[in-house]
């Protein structure tokens, strides 16, 4: 398989909030895109989404599948305002319904993947104990995930220390051994840390199913033009290669909802379908 072949998804968040889910399918499509990642944060609008009917989640699904862009992957953030490692809780139980609600939407719309939010606690000091209640609430999340067939996995993030690279979040992972728990990594995230992103990869394995290409600065991994940062997208994309990755690529991106950002999408999916392409051509 070409590194082409994989399917090449962009942030909804990248779109301005408000587009028409017609004409984010059709932006999305234009700029070089295969698929959408929903975003459900906890900023209205988009936390009200996990009140969607089931009337309000057909007609969004019927517009996917009019537009031929389907739904892969879900970023799943909000519930770092309930963290699952919460020490009170009334935190710990919202949310791990709004995950287990985003599980049902995600089922629904033919989503494969939710990425986590994987904060054990959020502005407070992590301890033994929210870890403990951390890996108490992801296990009950993993078996409701079981019973719709859809694939949590937890991000690699900067500021979760226990989940700042794909080793740590291997050893996370390997500690629940359940095929409804996976890896979701992102070059930009791990290359702010100061690591290099491509060795990183390798302990993923088969247990990485999705990854945020994303470029990073120093301490910075939010906003950064590709090709300006620390990533060497070409051996990331080598890397992938040679572990015979089988998951999706999500390019992550900001609007900020300003329409002058639109454009720019296809000039960032033509710089990393490049890269792609130059690899896949490498190999022959």
């Amino acid at each position: 398989m070409r590194i082409q072949d994989i399917k090449l998804g962009v942030y909804e968040k990248a779109i301005p909030l408000q587009f028409s889910w017609p004409e984010k399918f059709r932006v999305a499509k234009e700029a070089g895109f295969d698929f959408i990642e929903l975003s459900i944060d906890g900023v209205e609008p988009r936390i009200n989404r996990l009140q969607w009917s089931k009337e309000e989640l057909a007609a969004i699904r019927r517009a996917s599948e009019e537009a031929d862009m389907p739904f892969y992957t879900m970023a799943l953030t909000a519930n770092r305002y309930f963290p699952l490692g919460d020490d009170r809780e009334s935190v710990r139980e919202q949310g791990k319904a709004i995950v287990r609600r985003a599980i049902e939407m995600a089922s629904f719309l033919g989503i494969k993947i939710v990425q986590l939010a994987p904060y054990d606690v959020n502005g407070r000091d992590s301890t033994a104990r929210t870890r403990e209640n951390f890996n108490g609430s992801l296990a009950e999340l993993i078996d409701f995930a079981a019973l719709y067939g859809v694939i949590l996995t937890v991000e690699v993030m900067p500021d979760v220390p226990f989940i700042n690279s794909v080793k740590a979040a291997r050893e996370l992972t390997d500690s629940f051994d359940s095929p409804y728990l996976q890896i979701y990594t992102d070059t930009g995230n791990v290359a702010s840390t100061g690591a290099d992103p491509v060795p990183d990869l390798k302990y993923g394995g088969r247990h990485l199913v999705a990854c945020h290409v994303k470029d990073g600065t120093l301490g910075c991994f939010r906003n950064v033009p590709y090709g300006e940062g620390l990533v060497d997208f070409e051996r990331c994309f080598r890397e992938f290669v040679k572990m015979g990755y089988r998951g999706f690529f999500v390019m992550e991106m900001w609007s900020e909802e300003k329409e002058s950002f639109v454009p720019y999408l296809k000039e960032a999916t033509d710089y990393i379908r490049g890269i792609m392409k130059r690899v896949d051509e490498s190999k022959g």
